[in-house]
């Protein structure tokens, strides 16, 4: 008898252990999960913040090309300048330097003259023909002594001449301010990396490490080679710490952003919950000897056995009925023992309704196919699986659960059981869709952004390809809108565009239809399933609409504001059906249109591939 309870008290500890080193392992995912999302965040800032620091460096350039020899050419850019800085609240400072590295304008207030040509960005644009914006190494801005980053874009005249350089910086302190938005710990840490290993930002901020190059670290040399997303165990070369990291890597500028936290703070925190349960696990085992001490001497051992089983399923049953979640275990075949009280607020069902009935009652196909995936993974071996169902009320209401199964020890002569843990994610699953759809979103007009139009673009041409349907592209362009910029400044041309995205949502309201700002004025409308004679009617519809509207616009020839449009359709039976050829029939048409004197409508053609032109021949001929 002493040695079936020592085998039981051992077989006890073994699973409270069990449970723990679960728990502990549970939690490192959680910081792993919360550490990837942070990564991802601070990389999806960086990216557009890279790309708001990007944008005036054109409009800059513009500016100069026209302005050359005007004597007041710096009071303009200068204007310029500070209406850009305005419209874009991330950046420090805005700055052209001419071709002998002399600073001719600045957003800033600096001394003119000043000399910028030992900077290693001028010199690389100096001797390069490299023509788009650079992200540069940080460095020291000599206007506020603060450490920024620079965005840098060679200035070319229209002879070829090297004309300078323009310059965006963004504060490295800007990037710190917005990590600390985010919870990891005092000892918390991120890194923001170039894609070829160069540092640009560090929080907490240290000044030795920013521009040095770090490709040679796991993290490149390992990590990232494996997957653009992940997370890792390191000790910081800076201060030895050991820490839990999670990097992700944009796959439009290559930025990398490594979130970490301190593993040993991490601990410190689980344990001060572990501790709780660990006094309540001994003060339970020590009632559990006790109470064996004394029915050793008045009960068999049938009888103590049972006692014990039913003590320790009236525990179970006492934290699963005090638990928030939904408990519920199972037999070995998928059969309902037992469900907690909590299944009538969270899945509206009565207990008593669920107990006896399969697991895989009232599921759908797609649901069921997940619960029997997880299923046959516990009874291959596996100990704990988590996954993610769509439930729907007998209310109507649908709600999102989170289940955690884990296999539970074989009673003596029983197969195998198992203990589901459910919890409500609703709330947690309709942020998580809400932040997606803010990725996806132009802020400026509302509609769908070009990451958007470029995943949609290719997904509809594979659609139309299966499903031998016709495709059609629509590239919407507001006429002479730089002149419109020009003339009523850069919130009128904000509020245009606004309205322009107002009408084509009204015109394209299909849900199988795209509509993206692609670019500036541009606006792009995929139609899935429409002909030609359909989309020139969309498109005409368009035009139309905002040639009503009226908005002013003295510099072009309506006096008020008009687009132009390019249509271009691939038809069912298209071999050339394509991202490319449809695009660069949509993009000629417009430049047709514009050609041919704006507001109104033209028609691409996509080119015939070889086979279709052999085919076409043969038919000709034949005739």
């Amino acid at each position: 008898m002493t040695a079936a309870v020592g085998a039981g008290c051992l077989a006890f500890a073994g699973l409270l252990g069990w449970s723990e080193f679960s728990n502990w392992k549970t939690e490192i995912a959680r910081v792993e999960t919360s550490l990837r999302q942070t990564a991802e965040s601070i990389v999806q800032h960086a990216d557009d913040v890279v790309q708001m620091s990007r944008l005036p460096l054109g409009a800059l350039i513009t500016e100069i090309r026209d302005e050359q020899s005007h004597p007041a050419m710096p009071s303009k850019i200068g204007i310029l300048m500070r209406q850009q800085m305005k419209s874009a609240p991330a950046l420090n400072t805005l700055s052209y330097v001419d071709a002998q590295g002399k600073l001719v304008a600045t957003s800033n207030t600096s001394p003119p003259n000043t000399d910028f040509a030992d900077r290693d960005y001028f010199n690389r644009h100096k001797n390069s023909s490299f023509p788009l914006p650079i992200v540069g190494k940080p460095i020291k801005s000599r206007f506020s002594n603060d450490w920024v980053v620079p965005v840098t874009q060679k200035v070319t005249f229209n002879g070829g001449e090297f004309g300078g350089v323009v310059i965006s910086t963004i504060r490295v302190g800007h990037f710190v301010d917005f990590f600390r938005r985010f919870k990891v710990g005092t000892e918390g840490s991120f890194l923001l990396i170039r894609g070829d290993g160069v540092v640009l930002a560090r929080g907490p901020i240290e000044e030795k490490l920013l521009g040095t190059n770090i490709s040679a670290h796991e993290l490149f040399s390992h990590y990232l080679k494996a997957a653009p997303v992940g997370s890792y165990n390191y000790i910081s070369p800076l201060d030895g710490t050991a820490r839990i990291g999670a990097y992700s890597q944009s796959s439009a500028t290559g930025l990398v952003a490594l979130a970490a936290a301190s593993r040993e703070e991490v601990f410190a925190k689980w344990l001060e919950s572990a501790r709780i349960r660990w006094l309540y696990t001994a003060l339970l085992m020590f009632a559990a000897f006790a109470a064996l001490a004394v029915w050793r001497h008045v009960a068999k051992k049938r009888e103590q056995s049972e006692a014990l089983l039913a003590t320790r399923e009236a525990e179970f049953r006492l934290l699963a009925e005090s638990s928030s979640d939904v408990i519920a275990t199972f037999d070995e075949g998928g059969v309902r023992e037992y469900v907690s009280p909590s299944a009538a607020d969270i899945l509206g069902i009565a207990p008593e309704n669920l107990v006896g009935k399969s697991v895989f009652a009232g599921l759908d196909d797609q649901a069921a196919a997940i619960v029997r995936d997880v299923t046959a993974k516990i009874q291959a071996g596996s100990q704990h699986e988590k996954f993610v169902l769509k439930h729907v009320k007998p209310t109507g209401e649908v709600i999102w659960l989170e289940t955690a199964l884990s296999k539970l020890p074989s009673r003596w002569g029983e197969g195998s059981r198992a203990v589901a843990i459910s919890r409500d994610i609703t709330r947690q699953k309709t942020v998580e869709e809400e932040l997606s759809c803010l990725a996806g979103t132009d802020e400026l007009t509302g509609l769908a952004n070009r990451r958007t139009f470029n995943a949609r673009f290719e997904t509809m041409v594979e659609e139309a390809k299966t499903n031998r349907s016709s495709l059609s592209l629509l590239m919407v362009d507001a006429d002479r809108f730089k002149l419109f910029n020009d003339t009523y400044g850069h919130a009128a041309g904000d509020e245009c565009l606004r309205q322009i995205a107002d009408v084509i949502r009204k015109c394209v309201t299909r849900p199988t239809d795209v509509a993206c700002r692609y670019g500036g004025e541009e606006i792009a409308v995929l139609l899935a399933n429409m002909d030609e004679p359909g989309a020139l009617s969309v498109a005409e519809k368009i035009r139309r609409m905002i040639r009503i509207l009226a908005i002013p616009h003295s510099a072009n020839a309506p006096a008020c504001v008009t687009v132009s449009i390019g249509v271009a359709t691939a038809s069912a039976a298209s071999a050339a059906l394509n991202a490319q050829s449809l695009f660069t029939a949509a993009d000629a048409a417009l430049y047709k249109a514009k050609k041919g004197g704006r507001n109104q409508v033209a028609i691409g053609v996509l080119p015939f591939p070889a086979q279709e032109r052999v085919e076409a021949s043969v038919s000709v001929s034949g005739r």
